[in-house]
């Protein structure tokens, strides 16, 4: 009776309902417990902000306020809105039951969303807390890895309220938002796919040397 039980629950699993299910729990779990718990780890400063880079992940290029984060298989791109954070800009998210997760993210404060998008084989990831966001495109095998990667990232974003103030005194910051709108999911474009297939071309022609990426001290 028991093998019974065993292959029916393996014939479940294998079934694309039941796999699904269990992504969504899997993403349900990392975001209670790493995005929406409250800490202060720290191990990557800029000026403006601080955050915590996850063992195995380094910084490999850095512009203005976006950053190109590299592990051993997979790229994040990740963007963040100091001038949103500092007049406390408001964002609207609709789930969208269509693509393969999605969920607005409310805790504490701090908004954002998850979309997920499946292309053939591969995962589109959009993540965007707390004003910054992070986008990703892997492989079925590094999904979950990816994930939790962009919620410990996301998670430790830390801003410096002085350093903020400064420079828009000083009129130095520049919007990111004309370049770059975190706050808008790139599956409402038009040309979502079209968007797609360049960032697979531009994260698979990123060759940099070890001159080119930026060190961080890791505790």
């Amino acid at each position: 009776m028991k093998k019974i039980i065993y292959l029916i629950l393996f014939l479940l699993l294998l079934t694309g309902c039941s796999i699904t299910k269990v992504q969504e729990e899997s993403f349900d779990y990392m975001i209670n417990t790493v995005i929406y718990q409250e800490n202060n780890l720290a191990n990557t400063v800029f000026e403006g902000y601080k955050f915590y880079l996850p063992r195995g992940t380094m910084v490999n290029e850095k512009k203005e306020y976006n950053l190109e984060i590299i592990d051993k298989k997979n790229t994040y791109y990740l963007y963040v809105d100091t001038i949103g954070y500092y007049y406390k800009t408001k964002i609207e998210h609709q789930v969208d039951n269509q693509i393969f997760y999605s969920k607005t993210l409310n805790h504490n404060d701090k908004y954002g969303y998850v979309d997920v998008s499946k292309i053939e084989n591969k995962y589109f990831l959009e993540v965007m807390y707390n004003y910054a966001k992070i986008e990703a495109y892997v492989e079925d095998e590094n999904l979950n890895d990816a994930f939790l990667n962009i919620c410990y990232i996301l998670s430790t974003i830390n801003y410096n309220d002085s350093a903020i103030k400064y420079r828009l005194s000083n009129r130095v910051l520049e919007t990111t938002t004309e370049e770059f709108d975190i706050f808008k999911s790139k599956k409402d474009d038009d040309n979502f796919l079209k968007y797609v297939e360049q960032f697979d071309k531009y994260e698979g022609s990123s060759n940099k040397n070890d001159k080119d990426i930026i060190d961080t001290d890791e505790k």
